[in-house]
């Protein structure tokens, strides 16, 4: 009995510290992913920056995508576990179509991704890395101050974006796509995409990684700040994205009169085979890949230029 009791309380602790240790943190740190194309793949003339971020003087390595006649600057965020070229997103493309509209385009690393520094505590949602998406922000309206400057960020992009709104930054509108809104149903449903192991199995590692691990949570997470954000927000969905999922977005451009929400047709059999060997992330980021020019219609209604 004994034995059986040491077995028990054994097997007891090595789940307890896989789910409140070992998997929140996992997910903070995952291997960056290498700058492998730029710009130039794409045709777009391109320049190479650095950029420190004001307190904790990261160095951020970052690209310049000037447009000829340029009307607007947009400053892009990338998600989580991503880089600034993202295929998954396939950025590159959508940066050639910004700029071909007269959109200049500002892109960084955040920290801990691709050529820019690592802060030591990984991810965090949106936290910390709303500290790069500052730095950028001045760097880019000092770039070229005198036409619009406007927001992107996709996924944990858009978390980032919506936290430093609420730190009193002004841009003239943001663009959320697939945001990250609620940290703990991301956290589960991404260890779900990565193990296939239920999410609700998941939900003592989602509430840990915000009592212990420093990922926002409560009031503190993108979607309760969004709520009360009132500058002008584009929030564009997919449907069936199984790790930021539909219903917080809808249940976000409810309760707040500053968005104007646009979902995306659901995925269509024709996409089956651009979604396949994404495996369990399905369409998450995907808006744009399987209906660009939807998006970019979106995306300039909201910007409202002059031609």
């Amino acid at each position: 009995m004994k034995k059986l009791f040491l077995t028990c309380a054994i097997i007891f602790a090595i789940i307890t510290w896989l789910l409140l240790y070992f998997i929140p943190n996992e997910m903070r740190f995952l291997p960056p992913y290498p700058i492998t194309e730029t710009p130039a793949s794409v045709g777009l003339d391109f320049e190479s920056f650095t950029l420190t971020t004001v307190n904790e003087k990261l160095t951020l390595e970052g690209w310049w995508m000037p447009a000829r006649t340029p009307r607007a600057n947009l400053v892009f965020i990338h998600g989580g576990g991503s880089n600034r070229h993202s295929d998954f997103f396939k950025s590159l493309e959508f940066y050639a179509a910004m700029v071909a509209q007269g959109i200049s385009v500002a892109v960084v690393d955040l920290r801990n991704h691709g050529d820019s520094q690592s802060d030591d505590k990984g991810l965090q949602f949106g936290r910390t890395e709303m500290r790069d998406a500052l730095a950028l922000i001045d760097w880019t309206r000092e770039k070229a101050p005198d036409i619009p400057l406007y927001a992107m960020g996709i996924s944990m992009g858009g978390a980032t974006l919506i936290h430093a709104a609420n730190s009193g930054v002004s841009v003239d509108g943001l663009i959320l796509l697939d945001p990250v809104l609620d940290t703990a149903d991301v956290i589960a449903q991404s260890a779900w995409v990565e193990t296939g192991i239920p999410p609700a199995l998941f939900k003592a590692s989602a509430w840990a990684a915000a009592a212990w691990h420093g990922m926002p949570g409560g009031d503190q997470q993108a979607g309760a700040i969004a709520a009360r954000l009132r500058q002008p927000i584009l929030l564009i969905q997919d449907p069936g994205d199984p790790v930021t999922r539909a219903v917080y977005a809808r249940e976000l451009a409810a309760e707040n009169p500053a968005i104007q929400y646009w979902e995306a047709p659901p995925a269509s059999k024709e996409a089956a085979p651009e979604l396949e060997w994404r495996g369990r992330w399905g369409s998450h980021v995907t808006g744009y890949i399987l209906f660009p020019d939807l998006v970019l219609e979106q995306i300039f209604a909201f910007m409202a230029l002059p031609p």
